[in-house]
């Protein structure tokens, strides 16, 4: 009973000590001063990286919307490919408004550079775009024949969501073309960098 009694009672320092490793004074619940070696590691498919901190401290580290990690490969989004995506934009009133457009930036689409709008049979204007991010550069291709405008600080979105044309007023393709803009953070406005019919 005594010696049951030694155990237990030695049990919670186990549970809640710090181990070092060539340190007396451990930091952490692992402390290794000096050198690590991995081996044998798994198979696994990593989701995130890890680095360390000014202290040592490992810690993850968060992968931004211009690095993808795909199949234990850590790639730039700027690699000169395009990641396409589909955006149905559907309707045949001509001149109608699509104000803070979302196309989930942010969301199932954060790597995704180009956005074919698909499905309109009559002209319409764009007069914001949701979820932008300091730098986020986007093309938007209107696939159909029917006029596609951009209006320039238009009040029908949210401030956030405005856009720029440079030209201070509507501009608009001739049926299908691009429309390329990037975020700016500072200002809170996409810049619209070039219209192409």
């Amino acid at each position: 009973m005594k010696n049951l009694i030694y155990i237990f009672s030695l049990v919670p320092f186990f549970i809640f000590s710090q181990v070092g490793i060539n340190t007396t004074t451990p930091i952490e619940t692992l402390h290794v001063e000096g050198t690590l070696c991995v081996s044998n590691t798994t198979t696994k498919t990593p989701d995130k990286i890890s680095g360390t901190d000014p202290n040592g401290v490992l810690t993850d580290v968060v992968v931004g919307t211009n690095l993808q990690l795909v199949g234990n490969v850590l790639n730039a989004n700027g690699s000169g490919y395009y990641f396409v995506a589909d955006k149905s934009i559907p309707g045949a009133t001509p001149g109608e408004l699509y104000n803070n457009l979302d196309i989930d930036l942010p969301g199932v689409n954060i790597s995704k550079t180009l956005f074919r709008l698909l499905d309109r049979t009559g002209n319409y204007t764009l007069t914001g775009i949701s979820g932008g991010t300091n730098g986020r550069h986007i093309v938007l291709f209107n696939v159909s024949s029917s006029n596609f405008k951009l209006t320039n600080e238009d009040s029908n979105s949210l401030p956030i969501n405005r856009i720029i044309t440079l030209k201070g007023g509507a501009i608009a393709t001739s049926g299908q073309g691009t429309a390329e803009l990037v975020y700016d953070g500072a200002l809170q406005r996409w810049i619209v960098i070039a219209l192409r019919d």
